[in-house]
């Protein structure tokens, strides 16, 4: 037997050189991670308590298990009609998934084959073009600016349109340029999905985090977009629950069932105490998110203010827990530029060439870190880069 053989993988970016960084990071005791996207919130105690009851008095029968999920995707459900104007059956057009990462393949594997051409505007989450490689499709770029603070141009879209354009990624907020699709942008795009018969991938998991006034808007709310559109989301973010892994994609029952196909060959369900959690996390008060949404306000406020002191440009963040920051100035590659950074400060911040290398020369700084410690490592950063000119 012989594998399908793939597209090989460019050393310098891409998820791997992003986790030798975070191994080179705990070689420090005083390190300061300011690359990850982890919230570093506690999960809030009412959705630990669900658990600890259910831990209490556990629920082992295939019946219970079966009856519980449906509960959850009527949760979900519920958020989706609530948050982002999207109205599923939560029986067909759900399926549940072991967090956001696997919702993002899973959705890939289901839209494209092999040849389609997919439309990305960039830059991206990497993990987007890891998916579209392994399903042998064809990731087209679609070119965005830190003077525009990256925002998306329809007509540079439909420039990219070809007779083997399957699919539009459209990811808002945006990782990791933190850039919001206004609805005017998402209605441009939804135009051009039903001009050209495209599906639309969104992922909607920063959509609880927005900034100035930013407005999420989601592609299957708008009229006649709902059959053509996969919609993913988690709780890692907005609940602070990165490692109960559970998310979930929504869309149309057709592809949904062929998406549940894929997940139940591959994962199978997802676990029974994160869809406990999951319950009380979308039924339970809202008080911590927004608690969570507060602080980063402050803290986004903090990184724009060492980056404007040190002379930086970037894009203006509207979204999500990141800005990202134009480096170029100082004639270094990002990857050399955050080697040095972290070998100097101990502060890890991620290069903009993981994201692709079209990138290289932007870093990528996340505001997930207490403020007394945000700003210390800021303060090292700057110092640091004060050197270079």
């Amino acid at each position: 037997m012989s594998l399908r053989p793939t597209e090989a993988v460019p050393a310098r970016t891409g998820t791997s050189l992003l986790y030798a960084l975070l191994a080179q990071l705990r070689q420090y005791t005083d390190g300061v991670n300011l690359g990850r996207g982890d919230p570093d919130f506690a999960t809030p105690s009412h959705i630990l308590d669900a658990v600890r009851a259910a831990l209490d008095a556990p629920e082992r029968e295939l019946g219970d298990a079966s009856r519980l999920r449906a509960n959850l995707c009527e949760a979900i459900a519920a958020r989706l009609r609530r948050i982002n104007g999207i109205q599923v059956d939560p029986q067909t057009e759900i399926v549940l998934t072991q967090g956001g990462q696997e919702a993002l393949f899973l959705m890939v594997q289901t839209a494209l084959a092999p040849g389609d051409e997919v439309l990305v505007p960039e830059p991206n989450y990497n993990t987007y073009a890891d998916a579209i490689r392994f399903a042998g499709a064809v990731r087209v770029p679609v070119a965005t600016s830190v003077e525009e603070h990256f925002a998306v141009d329809p007509e540079k879209v439909r420039a990219a349109i070809t007779p083997a354009t399957r699919a539009i990624v459209m990811v808002s907020p945006n990782n990791p340029s933190a850039a919001v699709l206004s609805p005017d942008q998402v209605k441009a795009l939804a135009a051009l999905a039903e001009q050209h018969d495209l599906l639309v991938l969104a992922d909607d998991i920063y959509d609880r985090f927005l900034y100035d006034g930013a407005v999420h808007t989601s592609p299957a709310s708008l009229p006649g977009m709902k059959a053509r559109t996969l919609t993913l989301n988690a709780l890692s973010k907005a609940y602070a629950m990165t490692g109960w892994r559970l998310g979930w994609v929504a869309g149309p029952a057709p592809l949904m069932a062929q998406l549940r196909r894929v997940k139940e060959a591959t994962s199978g369900g997802v676990s029974t105490l994160s869809v406990r959690a999951g319950i009380a996390a979308l039924t339970g008060p809202e008080e911590p998110l927004l608690e969570m949404h507060a602080a980063y306000t402050r803290r986004r406020r903090i990184v724009l203010d060492a980056l404007d002191s040190a002379g930086f440009r970037y894009g203006i963040p509207q979204g999500g827990q990141f800005v990202l920051a134009d480096m170029r100035r100082l004639g270094l590659s990002s990857l050399d530029l955050a080697r040095r950074i972290l070998e100097e400060t101990h502060v890890l911040i991620y290069p903009g060439v993981s994201f692709g290398e079209a990138w290289d020369g932007f870093m990528r700084i996340t505001f997930l870190q207490p403020e007394p410690v945000l700003q210390d490592a800021l303060a090292r950063v700057v110092h640091a880069l004060s050197a270079l000119g």
